[in-house]
């Protein structure tokens, strides 16, 4: 999975990554942004024009730091945006793109 995402951790504090692994509790972004574990964020999904509503935003907190990004978990399990994108035909192909292969598999979400 290679989503764009904008991280908003305070007003008008917006990075932007990529949503690279996901789950019903949380995600892996991968980006530069520098912030603490357990800050809240905001995660507004750019997702393509084939999704049928606005820009979905979820709640999340940091839970883990790695140098290539942040692990992060839903303040709510299995938000609806998030189950709509596991359902979605890209989520199903499972796409390998590069990006994933620098992960630190201990930092993958659910292991």
């Amino acid at each position: 999975m290679d989503i764009l995402v904008r991280v908003h951790s305070r007003p008008y504090a917006v990075r932007t990554g990529r949503l690279t692994d996901v789950s019903v509790s949380g995600g892996f972004i991968v980006s530069s942004v520098e912030l603490r574990e357990l800050r809240r964020l905001q995660i507004a999904l750019v997702l393509p024009h084939r999704f049928s509503h606005a820009t979905p935003v979820i709640s999340a907190y940091v839970a883990r730091r790695h140098r290539d990004g942040i692990g992060v978990e839903w303040c709510d399990f299995a938000p609806q945006a998030v189950v709509e994108l596991l359902r979605s035909p890209a989520a199903r192909s499972r796409d390998r793109s590069p990006i994933r292969a620098h992960h630190d598999p201990a930092l993958m979400h659910g292991t």
